[in-house]
């Protein structure tokens, strides 16, 4: 039997913090607060997908697998803000998404790749600086799925597939 991405995360999450990685996170006060502040970023992404889906803003196939994905990136940092310490989050009701970004599909890509990038760019400095070795890889695997939704949404946009940064 095969594993699943998910099946695989999950059990990396489950597995990144024990030793000493479990300690210096514990001992971490930033790391959890870094920790819930990536979880708001997908709560609100979620909810993006979500919303655009009753909204009719983007097709029906590519808005159920990324609503599906974030909620897999959820629970993973949920797991993750366990493993440190944090036995419930403290991530409260996401933002809501702009009424602007429901005009049509072209207004939600554009304010959604926006969202992911923001999250992206969250995810690069908690990589830098958390204390808990275990965890890199299983939420440098959640950035890389936010990565390929970027394309997707470019892909919508008609824009080039890869952002050129300066």
């Amino acid at each position: 039997m095969s594993l699943t991405r998910r099946q695989a995360l999950v059990g990396a999450l489950a597995a990144g913090v024990t030793g000493a990685g479990a300690s210096r996170a514990r001992a971490e006060v930033s790391g959890p607060d870094q920790l819930e502040r990536l979880l708001a970023f997908e709560h609100r992404l979620e909810a993006a997908y979500r919303t655009a889906l009753g909204a009719s803003v983007i097709d029906v196939a590519l808005g159920r697998s990324l609503l599906a994905q974030e909620r897999e990136h959820v629970r993973g940092v949920e797991l993750a803000l366990r493993n440190v310490g944090r036995r419930s989050p403290q991530a409260g009701a996401p933002r809501p998404f702009p009424r602007a970004a429901l005009r049509g599909p072209r207004a939600f890509a554009r304010s959604a790749l926006e969202l992911e990038s923001e999250t992206e760019a969250a995810y690069v400095r908690v990589l830098a600086t958390l204390d808990a070795p275990g965890l890199l890889q299983p939420l440098g695997s959640i950035m890389t799925a936010g990565a390929q939704h970027q394309v997707a949404l470019r892909r919508v946009l008609g824009e080039p597939l890869l952002a050129h940064r300066h």
